[in-house]
């Protein structure tokens, strides 16, 4: 059953993606229960975006197009979108990747079911656009592991924090559906935290509200070297400063709840564990937040997790297995 009930806005920021735009936002507007808005956030491209938007707004009446005359950044142009949006829950695409076809109704469905969630998660698939190969596992970061079928499940707060103790959960806003409300309550995008805001925002909903999840693939997440994100990263100076900014936001009072949730769960934090745990290193005043970090840290070496490099060798899933092997026969 798809409800038409629930009101959804799509919100796509975009800066010369002209090409792409004939996949994704095409991909938008043929969804099988077509969203009532899309708001397209063109932040000053300079090829021939708007003409390629344009012509889809000839055909699809909930399109329309919001022009910055100048470049503003992403995040900007996502605030700007949220702003502007009027529906109940958004969807916040991306013009360089791709959702399903039936995303927008499957998250209607899950809403249906579970009507309080203000956040729901989809599994995603990792599409490496220099190659074309698409990456999806039952054991990758990409899938919601703890889920067993296709049905969608309640998550609740706590939930979520017992599943962050045993393992990191992947959860991304390109395969997400928000309450308005709940956006607006993080404050949607924080500019000083760039390739991160988007973390912060889906971490901190779901660690103060929970979430559903759809155990299915309903999007593609884009993975390539020049991407906006790859390139943040890889620049540690960069990311060191994003991630002491990221610390700055945490220590304040309104996101006390948020600080003390990841400290009890630091998996969370797995994307940038080793410039978090650095950062923290210079921050005597944060000595206290990097020992509980490093002894959960020590734990998953202990596990066969940790580091990635080492987690994915032979000797390291070896430890794994040992590791869960004694577990279970403590348990039995």
């Amino acid at each position: 059953m798809t409800t038409t009930a629930r009101s959804i806005s799509v919100v796509m920021p975009n800066y010369n993606h002209a090409d792409e735009l004939e996949v994704s936002l095409a991909a938008v507007v043929k969804q099988t229960r077509r969203p009532d808005e899309i708001l397209v956030v063109d932040d000053g491209s300079t090829d021939h975006s708007l003409a390629v938007i344009e012509r889809f707004a000839r055909d699809c009446p909930q399109l329309r197009v919001i022009v910055h005359e100048k470049n503003q950044g992403v995040v900007e142009a996502v605030k700007r979108g949220v702003r502007e949006a009027t529906g109940e829950y958004i969807i916040l695409a991306s013009a360089d990747e791709c959702i399903m076809p039936e995303m927008t109704a499957a998250m209607c469905d899950a809403v249906e079911q579970f009507p309080d969630a203000r956040l729901v998660v989809s599994k995603f698939t990792e599409w490496f656009a220099d190659t074309g190969h698409l990456q999806h596992g039952a054991n990758g970061e990409c899938d919601l592991w703890f889920a067993d079928d296709e049905a969608p499940q309640w998550v609740c707060a706590e939930r979520f924090h017992a599943l962050l103790a045993k393992r990191h959960v992947r959860l991304s806003v390109n395969s997400a559906m928000f309450t308005r409300s709940a956006l607006l309550d993080v404050d949607v995008f924080y500019p000083e935290l760039r390739w991160h805001s988007d973390w912060f925002a889906i971490y901190a909903t779901a660690l103060r509200h929970g979430f559903c999840a759809v155990p299915r693939v309903l999007s593609w997440f884009r993975v390539a070297a020049q991407s906006y994100s790859v390139q943040g990263t890889s620049a540690a100076s960069q990311q060191r400063e994003l991630v002491s900014q990221l610390l700055d936001k945490l220590d304040e009072d309104r996101y006390a709840d948020v600080r003390a949730a990841l400290m009890r769960s630091p998996s969370a934090m797995t994307p940038f564990l080793r410039p978090l745990m650095l950062t923290m290193l210079k921050q005597p005043t944060r000595y206290g937040s990097l020992a509980r970090v490093g002894a959960w840290w020590l734990g998953q070496v202990g596990r066969g997790r940790q580091p990635r490099g080492w987690a994915n060798s032979a000797p390291g899933r070896a430890l794994h297995r040992l590791f869960d092997e004694g577990r279970n026969a403590n348990l039995g």
